[in-house]
């Protein structure tokens, strides 16, 4: 009787047994892995083979671990990267909404629009000539705005974009005009594009990058 009650306790623990439970071997390691892929699921069975790699890489000892203690060790890892991505994604979203949120200050303090487009020759040269008005919607005085200007087709698409750089004073809720040249470039597909087209058939987007106003602050 006892030795009946023996076997079965023997083949219940037997049967039991996982190769999950075995030490890591390299001799067996592709046989124990065969028994293993068809315990768990494909998921886990990755990342246990990614934990081996990364155990070896690091020089640790895995001949001294069972393949569920290497599985263990991988999912520790799998949640620490987890939270690492979570972390830079936050990150990531918090600059984003800051960056917008400047954008928007940006954009509420200053509007540069460009109310006349035209061609003219000096010695010798060609020049694409622009009249801006610029607002200073803030209340504050402005000592300088630096942005760019954005000619697009009726499609969005740009046509040319011109940097500009306004150093001269504006009071607070005021307006200037500002009148501008560029080189003409006969050669170039964006110049002979916006020389040809005329305002009325053109979107002008204002790009607000940095104001420096009278008392010292910025914004940008």
């Amino acid at each position: 009787m006892k030795k009946i009650t023996f076997l079965i306790v023997l083949i219940f623990i037997i049967s039991c047994s996982s190769p999950l439970d075995k030490k890591f071997n390299e001799n067996t390691s592709k046989e124990d892995l065969m028994k293993i892929q068809s315990k768990i699921d494909s998921t886990q069975f990755y990342l246990l083979a990614g934990s081996m790699l990364r155990l070896k890489l690091q020089d640790n000892k895995i001949e001294n671990m069972t393949y569920r203690e290497i599985l263990e060790q991988g999912e520790k890892w799998k949640v620490e990267e987890e939270k690492r991505q979570e972390e830079l994604k936050r990150l990531a979203e918090k600059a984003r909404k800051e960056q917008d949120e400047r954008t928007r200050l940006l954009s509420e303090s200053i509007i540069v629009s460009c109310f006349e487009k035209g061609f003219t020759k000096y010695n010798y040269e060609d020049y694409i000539t622009y009249k801006f008005v610029i607002k200073n919607k803030s209340v504050k005085n402005i000592r300088a705005v630096k942005g760019s200007i954005t000619f697009m087709n009726l499609f969005d698409q740009e046509i040319k974009t011109l940097n500009l750089v306004y150093d001269e004073s504006i009071k607070a809720n005021s307006t200037v005009n500002y009148n501008a040249q560029t080189d003409y470039n006969q050669f170039k597909d964006s110049d002979k594009a916006l020389k040809n087209k005329d305002l009325k058939d053109m979107k002008v987007k204002w790009n607000p990058e940095k104001i420096i106003f009278e008392d010292g602050t910025t914004l940008e």
